[in-house]
């Protein structure tokens, strides 16, 4: 042990060598840290021998160096970090952006990597599904709405590449129109976020990240394949980046420039016949995507420019058992427990039916100016949904004309909006710096708008046209110091609705305008930090428990939050028959904005053999909007015979828990294998306080464990892995009495399993994995399936994917 030293010096960009403020100087072996000045200088005590620096700062490169000691009582370091970079050789140089940077205290998951790999060719719902928090709304195999702990759809914002995605969300069978092979990340916010992301987000929001433009001489892409066995599934997708192309002289002023453009492009397809129970095929739930887009960016010293585009296209069946001709038969099929026709599996997409598109352009920019950065975003959105019948009203004495009616669609929406978001984040402030410790301050302030245009067409009913345009102001301040974070969050914002009344169904020409505030306040500790050496436990002389440096962290965050939304336009004014759930839907003009009042404590663990979260919350919704069936009066219509349901509100109290554990249960010395273990826990309560009852439609409570295998290497395979999993359902025995058309369906046991690896084979790395869901072919019927009044969920399923990197993306 020495006397006091003092460690100090200066951090700086490694590229520009300009002085950095803000960036965390952490020393690991006492906890002691520091905050870099404005002019990028720190200063911290040591008594030790030897001892390891972290720096960290956003967007930036995480460095660790160790530091020896000498005699000499002050021991002045030059720190140099480099923007984030995912890898370095061509050049490719990326940024790593944080779900939730404003507000860092909030309970964030992020799906990518491997894992993410590993379901691709999924739906954006089903990529989070192993999430603690997280179940699904599913109609069919290729709609599964993501729902957080109990909300779902409008109360669940869903931003692609920047932008919030606006597509006939509110429907519970509309999931998002995003190409599942384009994300190169997926970011989840659990909670109310409503101040980073505007009215609405009582219940959390989805982050899409699409994979980032590479920047100098670079060209490489990516092939997938994935085949489904249930539905005879089938898709592919390919993937083309690159960089600037020199031109003339290497080292010329135009080539230069060229060093920060990059683009990218991407396109895949699916197409699926029916899907399968364990005892019937499922009649006329086939579907088939066209997607795709396209990137082109600028990133210079001091200014960035991207420009996005995506398009997506489905034509999807839907299941032809929901819709019933007369209310005997609707009555039949609920108590018959299987569908009251036998159906021939098929690849036939026949009516009812839905052709959905959807398009995306959007512009960002941004600037350093010095003393902050600068932030803006453009966004254009276009929505068609064309809904097809299998009955109509009764054309009488001409088969052509009958066949010409079902051959156009019933109904038509476009939904049209226009965004744009700006900001302004200010360079960290210094609040105070002493040789212990130092804070300082980070912030942003912004503002977004919306103007949206929605068309109904058609010769039925669900929703009238509408114009909507909205406003947003807010601010959030952080402060960091190097044990402690605690931020703050205040929003405004307006909306104005005008909507274009129906004489037919007598509904008045209507103009509304909701106003609201949103807050948020988070604080987050980190306990001591600190390293032990492992003690090496032995067994048969092969296996041991890792002999490495164990890094622990534990941190209890608690996060408040103020959230609302108004009322949308299907909710107050629908009358109609809902096409893709089957059911008849009533508005209520008198609704009043959802107020959302919700506190979250999240208790995390890690170390390098171990991750542990807890997270338990309470959210109060005040008029909260939910759809309640009508048993006593199912209604009967040209179109057949449907469940009603009619739009209510109450007080509603949302309670509950997460949690997830993921541990290395022992590592064989010899091959450095291992075996894992872990699982995901989820529970949600929903009261309806002001008719004292269980809130209707909620999540069952659910299990899911895994045992897995990982060896790094083995006979010229690499990332071996082979995993078992199980996930238990609990029958959901919190509803309301004499309220649903038939009560909630047992529990279930589900038994998946898969294995893959990595193999060398013609000059590239391709990664291959099989997997089978639903091992056992288990017949059941999940309570938030749309179909369950109708039908069993889908039996096995075996997946095969296959991934083939080339050029520089090797």
């Amino acid at each position: 042990m020495l006397q006091s030293q003092i460690l100090r010096g200066i951090v700086r960009d490694a590229s520009s060598n300009k002085p950095l403020s803000g960036a965390r100087v952490l020393l690991l072996e006492t906890r002691r840290g520091a905050l870099s000045g404005a002019d990028g200088s720190f200063r911290l005590p040591s008594t030790l021998d030897a001892q390891t620096l972290r720096i960290t700062l956003l967007g930036y490169q995480t460095l660790e160096k160790r530091v020896e000691s000498g005699l000499q009582d002050t021991i002045t370091l030059d720190i140099r970090l480099k923007p984030s970079a995912v890898r370095l050789r061509a050049a490719r140089v990326e940024t790593e952006r944080l779900t939730s940077e404003n507000m860092p205290t909030q309970n964030v998951t992020t799906v990518a990597g491997q894992e993410l790999e590993r379901l691709r060719g999924q739906t954006l719902g089903e990529a989070l599904q192993n999430v603690a928090g997280i179940t699904l709304l599913q109609t069919g195999a290729s709609v599964a709405k993501p729902v957080i702990r109990g909300l779902h759809s409008q109360r669940v914002i869903v931003v692609n590449a920047g932008v919030a995605q606006e597509g006939q969300q509110w429907g519970a069978e509309h999931a998002p129109e995003i190409d599942p092979f384009a994300a190169q990340r997926i970011e989840l916010v659990r909670g109310a976020a409503g101040v980073e992301y505007g009215a609405g987000a009582i219940g959390g929001v989805i982050r899409v990240e699409p994979r980032h433009i590479p920047h100098g001489d670079w060209f490489g892409g990516k092939a997938l394949m994935t085949l489904f066995s249930n539905n005879s599934q089938g898709a592919l997708s390919l993937a083309l980046e690159g960089g600037r192309v020199e031109i003339g002289e290497k080292n010329s002023i135009v080539n230069s420039l060229g060093n920060g453009f990059g683009w990218r492009v991407q396109g895949s397809a699916r197409k699926a016949g029916d899907s399968r129970a364990p005892a019937y095929a499922i009649g006329n739930t086939g579907f088939q995507e066209i997607n795709g887009s396209a990137a082109f960016g600028y990133t210079g010293e001091k200014f960035s420019i991207e420009a996005y585009y995506s398009l997506f296209t489905t034509e999807l069946g839907i299941f032809r058992g929901a819709h019933i001709g007369n209310l005997n038969d609707l009555l039949r099929a609920i108590e018959a427990g299987k569908p009251l026709v036998d159906y021939d599996w098929t690849y036939s997409i026949r009516n009812p039916k839905q052709q959905i598109s959807h398009d995306l352009w959007s512009v960002k920019a941004k600037l350093d100016a010095g003393f902050g950065q600068f932030e803006m975003q453009y966004g254009w959105q276009q929505n068609n949904r064309a809904e097809f019948d299998s009955h109509n009203a009764r054309i009488r004495g001409d088969s052509g004309l009958l066949l010409a009616s079902l051959e156009r669609p019933a109904m038509t929406l476009q939904l049209t909006t226009y965004s744009l978001d700006a900001k302004f984040r200010h360079k960290p402030l210094e609040i105070w710096h002493s040789d212990t410790s130092s804070s300082a301050l980070t912030g942003v302030i912004g503002t977004s708008g919306m103007a949206q245009w929605n068309v109904q067409g058609g010769r039925t009913f669900l929703i009238p046209s509408f114009q909507a345009e909205s406003a947003g102001l807010y601010a959030i301040e952080t402060l960091t110091t190097p044990d402690f974070t605690a931020n703050l969050g205040l929003r405004y914002d307006a909306k104005h609705i005008a909507v274009r009344g129906s004489s037919s169904r007598s509904i008045p020409d209507t103009t509304q305008v909701f106003t609201g505030f949103s807050a948020a306040a988070g604080v987050k500790y980190e306990f001591q930090r600190h390293k032990e050496e492992g003690k090496g436990i032995k067994a048969e002389d092969s296996v041991s428990t890792p002999k490495t440096n164990n890094q622990k962290q534990t941190t209890l965050a608690l996060n408040l939050g103020m959230a609302w939304r108004a009322p949308l336009v299907n909710e107050q004014f629908s009358l109609g028959v809902h096409h893709g759930t089957a059911q008849y839907e009533i508005g209520n003009s008198r609704l009043q904005p959802e107020r959302s009042y919700s506190a979250d404590l999240t208790l995390s663990h890690v170390t390098e053999t171990l991750r542990f979260e807890l997270s338990g919350y309470a959210n109060g919704i005040e008029n909260f909007i939910y759809l309640r069936p009508d048993a006593a009066n199912p209604t009967v219509t040209i179109r057949g015979t449907f469940p009603t349901f009619f739009h209510t509100q109450t007080f509603a109290l949302l309670t509950g828990a997460d949690a997830s554990i993921d541990a290395v249960l022992v590592k064989f010395s010899q091959n450095n294998s291992l075996w894992r273990i872990g699982g995901t826990a989820s529970l949600v309560r929903g009261t309806n306080i002001t008719d004292r009852e269980p809130l209707i439609f909620m999540p069952a409570d659910r299990v899911r464990a895994f045992v897995r295998f990982e060896m790094p290497s083995l006979a010229g395979m690499e990332n071996i892995f082979v995993e078992a999993a199980s996930l238990l359902v609990r029958t959901q025995d919190r509803f309301p009495q004499n309220v649903d058309y038939t009560v909630p369906p047992a529990g279930y046991v589900l038994f998946d399993v898969s294995l893959g690896c990595k193999v060398e084979a013609l000059g590239t790395r391709f990664s291959w994995s099989i997997a089978a869901r639903n091992l056992a072919n288990t017949p059941f019927r999940d309570y938030l399936s749309r179909y369950r009044y109708f039908t069993d969920d889908a039996g096995r399923n075996v997946i095969l994917r296959l991934s083939v990197p080339f050029g520089d993306g090797r």
